[in-house]
């Protein structure tokens, strides 16, 4: 039998990594011929393999092939940096994969991650040739795909402003191309457009800060697009773009949300956490305040609302304030995440509240009965995780497509999510089409939202979203088991 070899290109983001290995492990299963290679920058190897280690899956069919330097120091640029070495080693890894050999052949299909893959796809149709399919991996909820993957020609329009002494103002051509990825309505400015999502809230420009999801043509020029989504999520935005992609010549494959199978089980036994302060802690939680009592606060391994500082002052410090205590835990996962010494010591010391400034396993942390709530980003693999344990959310976006599923998760007829709004900053701040609330993103208006928003978690408001939350994750495991598998059936024969 000839191998159907797949190439994924995933940037050094966890969120995108994690859901695409659990993905990758369940396409091994379903077609017996594929074999997979990975691409990948070394700053997140390590983990990825560590990851697999977890998991049961046939390893001589899944290699990662590292690309880039190795022990890169963080600092503000290491993103850009990181995704420069990580097109550059995909194109040298691309041109060796390419010759092919017996158990590893010419690749027939290249799944590129959004973030990262419009950098590299013509130059990857040009070395790999028109038969090989290419696919978007689109790591999030659809109904912000859309928007991003606009026919608008971000290059094009910044080149004519540019072009344009008055319009260009002193600004670097790069400099117009970010404000026009970030406005994303056709100009390099915010002008209060309204914003459609199929399947969710329409939302001013200014509501979501989008970011350059690479350059249009990779939404133009790939066969389609791969989502961790299901029906039972998205009723709507499924219909709404596979309509949209089959009108462009366009596959879509709604594969269910992928996590971890340890998070799809039922067990008795949960993940074990590895760190005795955190499980000391909540333990203790539960014997003080009983079952689902905590709140888990987190904004992932990449993002933090670094350019707030004092709002995120002000959110632990309502925490610690409160009359009722609301026992929480607050992870440091960002190497850019971090709280005041004084702050973070007053915290541990309070018996109230842990600051994890070490790692913890998010899944063993989601999976202790202490927890019933959680604070994120709205990253969509803290998202998953979440509504797999039927943990309803709050939700601070802090940058990307999360603005949008922030949105989306706390409206409609049954929202599992609360959004935070005077956490805006910059040019968020304004009117929002789901909120009557004026947004000043002010300290005392933001401390007092977070009081709000704590005792509706603990009342009503709280009771019907864990209700909604609950169903959805039932459904998530019905649709795992039958839509989302055939999806990945056809997947894997693509």
């Amino acid at each position: 039998m000839t191998a159907h070899h797949i190439v994924a290109m995933l940037p050094p983001a966890w969120g995108h990594t994690i859901c695409y290995i659990q993905a990758a492990i369940q396409i091994l299963k379903a077609n017996p011929s594929v074999v997979i290679t990975i691409v990948q920058h070394h700053l997140i190897v390590a983990q990825t393999e560590k990851e697999l280690a977890g998991c049961a899956y046939d390893k001589a069919r899944l290699r990662i092939v590292g690309v880039g330097e190795k022990g890169l120091v963080f600092k503000l640029s290491l993103f850009r940096v990181a995704l420069e070495q990580l097109c550059a080693g995909w194109l040298e890894t691309l041109a060796q994969l390419v010759q092919g050999s017996e158990a590893w052949p010419k690749p027939g299909a290249i799944h590129f991650d959004f973030l990262c893959g419009g950098f590299v796809v013509e130059p990857t149709k040009h070395i790999i040739g028109p038969d090989c399919k290419t696919l978007v991996w689109w790591s999030s909820a659809l109904v912000s795909m859309p928007a991003h993957f606009t026919n608008q020609d971000f290059a094009a329009i910044a080149q004519e402003i540019y072009s344009d002494d008055s319009e260009r103002k002193n600004r670097s051509l790069e400099e117009i191309v970010q404000e026009v990825v970030e406005a994303s309505n056709g100009t390099d400015k915010l002008s209060g457009m309204v914003i459609k999502y199929p399947g969710g809230p329409d939302m001013y420009d200014h509501e979501r800060h989008a970011y350059a999801a690479g350059p249009p043509k990779l939404g133009k020029a790939a066969d389609g697009f791969i989502a961790v989504t299901s029906s039972c999520l998205e009723p709507v935005g499924i219909p709404y773009c596979r309509d949209l992609l089959k009108k462009r010549g366009q596959e879509l494959f709604t594969i269910g949300m992928q996590a971890h199978e340890l998070c799809w089980t039922n067990s008795s036994s949960p993940v074990a956490l590895s760190d005795e302060r955190a499980g000391s802690f909540l333990d203790n939680a539960v014997s003080q305040y009983g079952k689902k009592s905590v709140l888990y606060i987190s904004f992932g391994s990449l993002f933090f609302p670094a350019a707030t500082p004092h709002l995120l002052e002000a959110l632990v410090n309502t925490l610690l304030d409160l009359e009722k205590p609301f026992p929480f835990v607050f992870a440091l996962g960002s190497k850019m995440a971090s709280l005041p010494p004084e702050l973070l010591a007053r915290v541990n010391a309070s018996g109230k509240g842990l600051v994890c400034d070490f790692w913890v396993e998010q899944r063993a942390i989601l999976q202790h009965g202490a927890i019933g709530w959680f604070l994120t980003h709205g990253g969509f693999n803290s998202v998953t995780e979440s509504l797999t344990q039927g943990i309803p959310l709050i939700v601070w976006p802090v940058g990307g497509e999360q603005p949008v599923n922030a949105a989306f998760l706390s409206a409609g007829p049954n929202p599992v999510a609360i959004e935070l709004f005077q956490i805006r900053a910059g040019a968020q701040i304004g009117p929002s089409l789901h909120s009557d609330a004026k947004i000043t993103g002010t300290v005392e208006d933001a401390s007092e939202e977070f009081k709000v928003t704590f005792a509706a978690a603990r009342g009503a408001r709280g009771a019907v979203l864990k209700a909604n939350v609950a169903k959805l994750s039932s459904a998530l495991r019905e649709a795992r088991a039958g839509e989302a598998a055939e999806e990945l059936v056809r997947l894997a024969h693509f």
